[in-house]
């Protein structure tokens, strides 16, 4: 499966955290993925897009990685 079938399959991850990760100085974040995702207003998935999508999950999966009980 690939970052954007991932992201486009309604991941257990709220698809506006990665947006703001991705695109951190873009209020509509969420929004701008979305379009992206589903090809709206002749926007694409870039192989860019996908390289940082992929670094915000891996930065999410570390924080998720270092949780502790206390």
């Amino acid at each position: 499966m690939t970052v954007e079938e991932f992201l486009k399959s309604k991941p257990p991850v709220e698809l506006g955290y990665i947006a703001k990760k991705m695109f951190p100085n873009n209020k509509s974040a969420k929004q701008y993925l979305s379009n992206k995702l589903n090809n709206n207003d002749n926007r694409t998935f870039t192989k860019k897009d996908a390289e940082s999508a992929m670094k915000a999950l891996k930065e999410l999966s570390i924080e998720i990685i270092n949780l502790t009980i206390e």
